[in-house]
């Protein structure tokens, strides 16, 4: 079995494949204070609570965009499963080209993203995380990473709105029935979440007319779901996308690893 694990800034996604297939899934939140016998001893709660026998685990790939906890997450590993493989996709071990300016500085979660995407539906492809940032990574139809754009995120926009406006208050963001609000909740809903809408499927836009017109669009991440549901532009989604790419890297990579 695979143990895959997705750092972001906000949560930690691990998942087990037993095989093809996609057997288990958690998630915690990522603190960069955690130590290495936390760590450990939450994964192997979770593992526990699953029934699941960790000498059964031959492998464990790791994309983190949080340098701080990769020794953390090296350490509880190896403590943990020490017959396992141990690995971190990154700009050294992406099997993708970059073709960035600074190949070192791209996400983790944005290579697997690009892997998952290109395997699953080829290229050129356009993948939107709605993580804690929004990503738009741009997959060429030879499969590398051409680069791409980042927005804030949806509910960060609407939170730095809140804090620093005095009149303004925390309202749940929910697709309002018209685009003219008639209080101050229904004026955030449609300026934050219709805004939203429109800076997505404008970015969308300016992708198609620089690459194809016929460029695939795929969403994944927290708010992946809403934005799939409600743009035209958007053809695919697949919530676990960067899972599935560590799978798919790890296949490729393990058999470096001495």
């Amino acid at each position: 079995m695979l143990l895959v694990i997705d750092v972001g800034n906000t949560n930690i996604v691990l998942g087990v494949f037993r095989g093809g297939e996609l057997a288990y899934q958690w998630r915690l939140s990522s603190e960069r204070t955690q130590t290495a016998d936390e760590l450990r001893m939450a994964v192997r709660s979770l593992l526990d609570e699953a029934e699941l026998d960790v000498s059964d685990i031959d492998g464990v790939a790791i994309a983190s965009v949080v340098p701080s906890l990769n020794r953390t997450l090296a350490k509880s590993f190896e403590s943990l499963l020490p017959s396992a493989k141990i690995g971190f996709l990154n700009s050294e071990t992406s099997p993708i080209a970059l073709a960035v300016e600074a190949p070192s500085r791209v996400g983790a979660d944005r290579i697997a993203n690009c892997i998952g995407a290109y395997a699953l539906h080829g290229g050129p492809i356009l993948v939107l995380d709605f993580g804690t940032a929004t990503t738009f990574d741009l997959v060429s139809e030879e499969g590398s990473f051409l680069g791409g754009a980042i927005a804030p995120e949806m509910r960060l926009a609407a939170r730095a709105l809140t804090e620093r406006a005095a009149q303004l208050h925390a309202v749940e963001l929910k697709i309002p029935e018209s685009v003219i609000g008639k209080n101050t909740e229904t004026n955030i809903q449609a300026g934050v979440v219709l805004g939203y809408f429109s800076l997505v499927d404008g970015l969308i836009a300016r992708f198609r007319s620089e690459v194809s017109a016929d460029l695939k669009v795929m969403a994944t991440g927290g708010k992946g779901q809403l934005f799939y549901e409600n743009l035209d532009s958007i053809q695919l989604y697949d919530d676990v996308l960067t899972l599935k790419g560590l799978k798919r890297w790890w296949g490729q990579y393990a058999s470096q690893l001495s």
